[in-house]
């Protein structure tokens, strides 16, 4: 693997179609560009990026909910509404939101090698018979407005009369494409709405990760177009970033998703490997040579626990929600690579008790770690996504509203007497079906460290 020329994290030289309008980016507060970087998982949180959902959230059915990741087919009514109140709440803390679908129509719109970078990668990804329906595809993408390549690319597009009734003399090759007219040319992106996967910012570095499942490989294509023609975006500077592009960095059997990755700040990072984040993956992170420390937490492979942010998020600087029933299973390692030439990556195990084992880590034994009141009330709420909770800034936070009252995590969390957080919530029904929550549902543009 080639090594990074840039800079480490601690800041050293190191080796190594009918389109709707969404929202508008910024508000009357933004009076400059947003700076892109981000220095903790707890710091006053600036600004973020997020996708509203669409079409392709109709685009789900019984048969294919399941290859598309997820568990029950969302009403896309309860979808907008959810996701606007969600998007409303924090911008309530200032903190501006960015929409996936305006970003990308802006790098379309003013980069001829954007759009090529955009149909070049999903005729890839369509894995297509032969090169004449891919050539066929390329053509008709190219005949899109900006608009309609990024909607078309985000929703899907089926092997249809309907939708190919613009494709003209190319409307035969594409519809014999495929087997049947229930299938789909470009597979549609429902799963966009957790936009937190794809990418991560840590400081200036931006990650573009490589997926572990075939349903979500266009969503990093979306970022790679977004970050690679940044100059064009009205509202955000992404003044001395470093693209980490991890398809082109490490071998194709590396996976890394960004709910697994979690930046503690200073030169540590946490991360889970488990279902989407595997080994390969986190010794790739560990061998850019960017981070002073890596942290691996061993997850089941089993898709209620998909991600680390599904059974622990970051609350404030010296805490985290921690999912109490998987807390005594979880091996946690230090993960590191001899500087000896050809040297293997090693794992230091340090036992099976997460709390413990954060608590020596990051040496504060005052970590705190918040949990529903019971075992029974804590593996309801996880299956709720509640523990999926987004960090504003210390000892504030924001999830799914509901759980039980007394009992449950929120309850114990805003009441509990050293240290009490201030929880906002916001609705679940049409977004919790794809098994996300507040923080898959986000990517921070912009944090601080403090």
């Amino acid at each position: 693997m080639s090594q990074l020329s840039t800079h480490n994290i601690n800041g050293h030289h190191h080796r190594h179609h009918r389109h709707h309008h969404h929202r508008p980016q910024a508000h009357h507060h933004t009076l400059h560009k947003q700076l892109v970087c981000v220095y903790s998982e707890s710091g006053k949180l600036d600004a973020v990026l997020m996708h509203r959902p669409g079409r392709e959230i109709e685009r789900l059915t019984p048969e294919n909910k399941d290859i598309l990741l997820f568990d029950n087919i969302p009403n896309i009514d309860e979808t907008h509404q959810s996701h606007d109140a969600f998007a409303d709440a924090l911008r309530k803390e200032n903190i501006q939101v960015f929409y996936v679908l305006n970003l990308l129509c802006e790098a379309l719109e003013h980069s001829s090698q954007a759009r090529a970078m955009l149909i070049d990668g999903t005729v890839d990804h369509s894995d297509l018979s032969n090169k004449e329906v891919s050539d066929a595809l390329a053509q008709f993408l190219h005949s899109l407005t900006p608009a309609q390549l990024a909607h078309t690319v985000v929703e899907g597009l089926l092997c249809t009369e309907e939708e190919l009734r613009n494709s003209g003399s190319l409307k035969s090759i594409l519809l014999n494409a495929r087997s049947s007219k229930n299938d789909f040319l470009i597979p549609p992106l429902p799963n966009l709405l957790f936009t937190r996967d794809s990418f991560s910012i840590i400081e200036k570095n931006v990650f573009i990760w490589h997926m572990a499942k075939p349903a979500r490989r266009n969503e990093p294509l979306i970022m790679r177009v977004i970050f690679t023609f940044h100059t064009f975006h009205e509202h955000l500077s992404f003044r001395g970033i470093h693209i980490v592009d991890w398809e082109t960095h490490t071998d194709s059997t590396a996976t890394v998703e960004g709910g697994d990755v979690a930046y503690i700040g200073h030169g540590t990072l946490l991360i889970g490997n488990g279902e989407r984040t595997n080994r390969a993956g986190v010794e790739g992170i560990e061998r850019t040579g960017l981070f002073i420390r890596v942290i691996a937490i061993e997850l089941p492979e089993n898709r209620d626990y998909m991600h680390l942010d599904t059974v622990m998020s970051s609350v404030g600087r010296h805490s985290f929600i921690c999912h109490s029933h998987l807390a005594q299973q979880l091996t946690v390692y230090t993960v590191q690579t001899p500087r000896e030439e050809d040297a293997k990556t090693e794992w230091l195990s340090h036992g099976r008790d997460l709390r413990v084992a954060l608590r020596h880590l990051l040496g504060d034994v005052e970590l705190k770690f918040y949990d529903a009141a019971d075992e029974a009330t804590s593996i309801a709420e996880q299956h709720q996504c509640r523990d999926n909770m987004l960090c504003l800034g210390n000892q504030i936070v924001i999830t799914y509203a509901g759980g039980d009252p007394i009992n449950g995590v929120i309850h114990q969390m805003e009441h509990d007497i050293q240290r009490p957080c201030r929880v906002e919530t916001f609705p679940p029904k049409g977004l919790i079906e794809g098994f996300g929550g507040a923080h898959c549902m986000t990517n921070a543009l912009h944090r601080s460290d403090t």
